[in-house]
């Protein structure tokens, strides 16, 4: 009897230090693994230029839309996903009427912005001359613009008449979500 337990004992000893060593051997294969690439972070405000795209504008119906492109003046790529806010303001950055609601023309997706490359959003402007006396129309010498995940704004020098009443009923300015390139208008 034990003669036959001897073999059977040396068998598993010699599965184990197997197991055992094969389990050694591939932790130390997983721990020399070169990582990943690198995770692409969002694009901050300091690394954008923020500008509307004048000679990509397109007009319709009492409303004209231009492209609000985004430039990543960065060393790196960068990711920007979502609406991005705009409002209204006056030469010293006081806002005017009521920042730009949402205008849904494209499906909200990330999108990666190489080192000098641009992607653009739409932002749409509703003639506030054709909105009643309650408006209060002024004329607004900037916009500034926050990036989608961002809490400060880049301005962006824009001359446009908008309504300084904060109700709902003048509401002028819209955007849709960040796109891919440089924009043009629809």
């Amino acid at each position: 009897m034990l003669t036959r337990i001897r073999p059977a004992l040396a068998a598993t000893a010699a599965a184990l230090a197997l197991g055992l060593g094969g389990a050694a051997a591939a932790t130390s294969a997983a721990a020399a693994a070169p990582a990943g690439p690198a995770a692409i972070g969002r694009c901050s405000t300091a690394s954008l230029s923020v500008w509307v795209n004048l000679s990509q504008g397109s007009v319709a119906a009492g409303t004209t839309s231009w492209p609000l492109d985004f430039t990543n003046t960065g060393r790196r790529p960068c990711t920007l996903d979502g609406y991005p806010g705009v409002v209204a303001a006056t030469a010293n950055g006081g806002q005017l009427g009521r920042a730009a609601d949402h205008w849904p023309v494209a499906h909200a997706a990330t999108v990666t912005i190489a080192a000098g490359g641009t992607a653009h959003a739409l932002l749409f402007w509703l003639d506030a001359m054709n909105f009643p006396a309650g408006c209060q129309l002024t004329t607004a010498s900037l916009i500034k613009v926050t990036p989608p995940g961002q809490r400060s704004a880049a301005d962006a020098f824009f001359s446009l008449p908008v309504c300084r009443s904060t109700k709902p009923l003048y509401q002028d300015l819209f955007v849709s979500v960040v796109e891919p390139g440089a924009g043009r208008a629809r």
